[in-house]
């Protein structure tokens, strides 16, 4: 088969999606499920969602996320910190990342993360482990402070 008979038997190219659909797929998800937190409210219940909350009393690093989120809608930062310190920081990351990926996108730039190296990886996981038995333990206000407060609205 030569090279013109291997283009005529080939189905048609189709035109590949602009860069900017996915940040904004990506983003009208994210906007969606944050305006049903915000409309839900998981303050109003005091009824943890979180399995290791329900099942085992213990909060896991996430817990307290729902209302961490809520807060955040509602332009209420320390409340978030209150619900989950860990998210009320990465949350406001995560959206400035967003926004750069999609004017990159717009732009028609390529966006890509760094490389996390492996030795970095493990350090988050033992970051998240001690950050997990250190909202668990009761003791000094710290403690408490940063415990999901699964009952204060």
């Amino acid at each position: 088969m030569t090279l013109s008979d291997q283009a005529t038997t080939d189905e048609p190219v189709r035109p590949s999606a602009p860069r900017w659909r996915k940040p904004a797929l990506v983003g009208a998800g994210v906007a969606g499920a944050t305006l049903a937190i915000a409309a839900w409210n998981p303050t109003d219940s005091g009824t943890p969602l979180c399995w290791s909350q329900g099942f085992l009393g213990v909060d896991c690093p996430f817990c307290g996320g729902l209302r961490c989120v809520n807060s955040l809608v509602r332009g209420d930062w320390l409340a978030a910190a209150d619900h989950n310190v860990l998210l009320a920081v990465a949350l406001p990351v995560a959206a400035v990342l967003w926004v750069v990926w999609m004017v990159r996108s717009l732009r028609g730039e390529r966006f890509e993360l760094p490389r996390v190296p492996t030795l970095a990886w493990v350090g988050i996981v033992v970051f998240l482990v001690a950050f997990t038995v250190a909202r668990n333990v009761g003791g000094p206000a710290w403690a408490e402070w940063i415990n999901s407060g699964v009952y204060r609205s």
